[in-house]
């Protein structure tokens, strides 16, 4: 079957350039010194993006999701003698639950609502509590759309001499975030976010004075943190089983092309006037946003349902006109989001405008 080209409005997977996709084109050797040196630059690139030092900090590569990422941080770092804080306020919060749960992982909860960031000052009060030895959290949390204080959340954790784990899956390459000056112990993204490479490897920050504390920890074995930390630290350019080259080579290019496009404070400008744009013509249309702007995430938008409104007509029609919206993760409220990330030029951004103000006619007329 061929697909058409479709732009996704997505927080990910995400439309990829051409030159990203052609990339993949190449098969190479897991243990030919190319591929291997491929896999280092990567590494170093980013850890440049997170404006940290290899003397400090490991950047290590997990096949897999994003969500393969969170679990093997939370099973690798957290012993049975320890007691992680998660502090929720959405669905991948929740996720972080339900892998302590199912890892019989120590832990206990604040919850807040999925419309409002995290509250500083109660969840300061659990942080306080002297069996807590880890906080993690979701930095951008895109079920609604909704972004968390990371700086002053990471101040109070520092104040109580707590670890940190940061799901930063969505907000790394989105924002400038400086791993080093926020002292983050563990921050995981992923590369079909917003550094816009496919999906398939899970990236870990780890601070080296803390992973060094973790090993026989993992409850697993290939989600192993620390394992895979030391063969990629210890074997330039390896990974434990096999490692997903076609991911690696897209993910090299992608960097590169946020490199050479400004980096992310660029990127971030991009994202923040394509937001801007959707939601002004959104809003001329009868829609609401449910967050305050206030704490809006870069990346993506909810909007309400408006009255007598049917979201699958509105969704088969942008897809009939090359573009997939994103449904609602939000069981309270009637509402979808559009994400503004990945590979949207001019055109693109022309074309959807139009379509959006253009809706009801268009329809009507198919």
């Amino acid at each position: 079957m061929k697909y058409d080209r479709k732009i996704l409005l997505t927080p990910g997977p995400l439309t990829t350039s051409e030159e990203v996709k052609k990339e993949m084109n190449y098969d190479l050797g897991t243990r030919d010194n190319d591929y291997q040196s491929i896999v280092q630059n990567v590494r170093k690139k980013l850890l440049c993006l997170g404006k940290v030092t290899e003397t400090k900090y490991s950047v290590i590569l997990l096949q897999g999701s994003g969500t393969y990422g969170v679990e093997s941080v939370l099973t690798s770092t957290i012993s049975t003698k320890d007691k992680v804080l998660i502090l929720s306020n959405g669905a991948y919060g929740e996720r972080m639950i339900q892998i302590c749960t199912k890892g019989n992982i120590p832990f206990c909860t604040v919850t807040n609502s999925m419309i409002n960031s995290l509250n500083l000052a109660e969840i300061e009060k659990q942080i306080a509590q002297e069996d807590i030895t880890h906080v993690a959290y979701v930095h951008c949390e895109t079920t609604a759309g909704v972004l968390n204080d990371i700086c002053a959340i990471q101040k109070i954790i520092h104040k109580y001499h707590k670890i940190s784990i940061v799901d930063a899956m969505s907000s790394f390459g989105s924002m400038d975030i400086n791993i080093g000056e926020l002292d983050i112990d563990f921050l995981i993204t992923s590369s079909n976010k917003c550094l816009h490479g496919v999906p398939g490897i899970a990236i870990i920050f780890a601070k080296k004075q803390t992973i060094n504390n973790c090993k026989n920890i993992s409850r697993g074995l290939s989600l192993d943190l620390y394992d895979q930390y030391q063969v990629m630290e210890n074997n330039p350019g390896s990974f434990r089983f096999t490692s997903p080259t076609h991911v690696v080579l897209a993910l090299n290019k992608a960097i590169d092309e946020l490199i050479e496009s400004g980096g992310i404070i660029n990127r971030n400008k991009r994202y923040l006037f394509l937001q801007e744009q959707i939601r002004k013509h959104m809003i001329n249309a009868g829609f609401k946003t449910l967050v305050p702007l206030n704490i809006q995430s870069p990346v993506i938008t909810t909007y309400l349902y408006p009255e007598n409104f049917d979201f699958q007509k509105y969704y088969d029609y942008f897809k009939h006109n090359g573009f997939l919206l994103y449904s609602g993760k939000l069981t309270e409220y009637k509402a979808f989001r559009i994400g503004n990330i990945g590979e949207i030029s001019d055109n693109d951004l022309e074309k959807l405008l139009y379509l959006i103000d253009n809706y009801e006619v268009d329809y009507e007329n198919r």
